[in-house]
């Protein structure tokens, strides 16, 4: 994994000298680039297939939903809160987790959360039972 990483990524380990070349120091000051840099290594592909798929994925809480609605079943509303929470709560996490829970980090994590409930409404409105 580490190998793919450093090829597909190869700019993450130089990215603290590119950025003090650049004069950007307050952009990039926050991140812990060792943690970025362990992460990227061991859950790298897993953590960015998981973010990028979970407003996509967000259309099973939102089918259950549906359901619940139709059947008015109080089991599936508490089903859906159950499901929705992984999809909110992971990819968010990773979010801060990487910017090392800088104000940056908070509002970009914040950003895709209100994100991921639009996705979660718009697939609550697609979807036909």
């Amino acid at each position: 994994m580490a190998a793919i990483t450093n090829k597909v990524f190869p700019f993450i380990k130089n990215m603290k000298n590119y950025s003090s070349a650049i004069k950007v120091q307050k952009l990039f000051s926050d991140w812990d680039w060792a943690e970025i840099n362990a992460v990227m290594n061991r859950y790298g592909f897993r953590l960015i297939f998981l973010t990028c798929l979970s407003p996509l994925l967000t259309i099973i809480p939102a089918y259950v939903f549906k359901l619940a609605l139709s059947t008015s079943s109080f089991v599936g509303y508490l089903l859906t809160i159950i499901l929705i929470i992984p999809w909110i709560l992971i990819p968010s996490l990773f979010i801060q987790h990487i910017t090392n829970r800088s104000k940056f980090g908070k509002i970009s994590s914040y950003a895709f959360i209100g994100i991921l409930f639009l996705s979660f409404i718009l697939w609550i409105n697609v979807v036909n039972i």
